[in-house]
């Protein structure tokens, strides 16, 4: 396996938060009883890459510490982390390679949270499975799902799945640059 894949939930139009940063139109979205591939998620991880504001934003919840190992792109070496996780601000490149070989074979790498993380890992031909969550919702603005990308980039679409509460979700394979 070895798969680096990452994921977001979308507005319809495209955003990832509103322009003041709220989730809660997320939050309002989710049924209580509905899985979403979390625990598949779960299952197939065998390291999460993760900047530091997602990073943050999770330890303020209580998720601080995992058995999986995390790794939080910072350079601020003062962020306070849990048990099996590692700042790393080097090449991520150089982080896959650090990785991929410390990970069981049958585990992947999953790129957890921020449009900007997904983007650099896309941009650097690293990721290859993308998950898109897209809630039906239009926030108007806010924080784009993807940075610029340089090249046009092709995907093949795997899994469509969608939810009495109107989230869909989208898995696709990503092919690469078209030109």
């Amino acid at each position: 396996m070895g798969t680096i894949f990452g994921g977001m939930a979308v507005s319809l139009d495209g955003y990832i938060r509103s322009e003041s940063g709220d989730l809660s139109w997320l939050n309002d979205a989710m049924a209580k009883n509905e899985d979403y591939g979390f625990e598949a998620t779960e299952r197939r991880t065998g390291a999460y890459v993760m900047g530091a504001n997602t990073y943050r934003e999770m330890a303020a919840m209580g998720g601080r510490g995992s058995a999986v190992p995390t790794y939080v792109l910072s350079h601020d070496e003062t962020l306070a982390t849990g048990r099996n996780t590692h700042l790393y601000s080097g090449d991520l490149r150089d982080l896959v390679a650090l990785i991929k070989p410390a990970i069981p074979e049958e585990k992947d790498i999953c790129v957890f949270g921020g449009g900007q993380l997904i983007t650099e890992f896309i941009e650097l031909g690293l990721l290859d499975e993308l998950g898109v969550a897209v809630v039906p919702v239009i926030l108007g603005g806010g924080v784009p799902f993807f940075g610029r990308i340089s090249e046009r980039t092709k995907l093949a679409l795997r899994e469509c799945r969608s939810f009495p509460s109107g989230i869909v979700l989208l898995n696709y394979q990503l092919i690469g640059p078209t030109g």
